[in-house]
């Protein structure tokens, strides 16, 4: 072809390799979670993006580095269907899903994960004190259940809220990826 004309998110950019991702994950959810005792917040699409950190969490977990009592939950529904219509497909996963698979049959499934579709369920997550990981829809944080983890977690220090994808530069996390001290949400402003 004398030329290529397509859409890309990421085209001007250079992405970390994937081993090097994984390493910071670990370092994040590390600080995160067991020194300082707060909440990791990861805002995600639900399709493609909560999979793959589910997956990088799920292999953590088997090579014992990710440990057994810390929680993770995936508080999305369109997350939690779309994982399901996943699963039920692993025809479509790559040479290193399904090596995986060998040692491990559920590459999106562990035993401290809990997936969520009831919203009072997701509620309840704001009183939890303990630190966990909150996995949750959208990934420009502009609606879905993520907003609220935002809020009920942006003014504490021991939080995390962890960015792991694209996010216009107009949306809430837009604004917090460039660095504003303050942000509206739901109408109030957070610092």
């Amino acid at each position: 072809a004398d030329y290529i004309i397509c859409e890309s998110t990421y085209g001007d950019r250079v992405h970390e390799d994937k081993e090097n991702s994984i390493k910071n994950l670990l370092r994040i959810v590390t600080e995160t979670c067991y020194i300082k005792k707060g909440k990791l917040i990861i805002p995600a699409f639900s399709l493609g993006r909560t999979q793959e950190i589910v997956y990088t969490l799920d292999r953590l977990k088997t090579n014992k580095q990710l440990p057994a009592e810390l929680k993770v939950f995936v508080d999305s529904p369109l997350s939690v269907n779309a994982t399901e219509i996943m699963r039920k497909h692993p025809e479509c996963f790559n040479e290193n899903v399904i090596e995986y698979m060998k040692v491990d049959s559920d590459p999106f499934g562990f035993s401290n994960l809990t997936y969520i579709n009831d919203i009072e369920e997701s509620k309840k997550l704001n009183d939890i004190k303990e630190p966990c990981i909150i996995i949750s829809a959208s990934g420009m944080m502009e609606a879905g259940r993520i907003k609220h983890h935002i809020k009920n977690n942006i003014e504490n220090k021991n939080s995390c809220i962890l960015f792991v994808g694209y996010c216009a530069a107009n949306t809430l996390g837009g604004k917090l990826k460039s660095g504003a001290k303050k942000v509206k949400i739901f109408g109030k402003e957070y610092k």
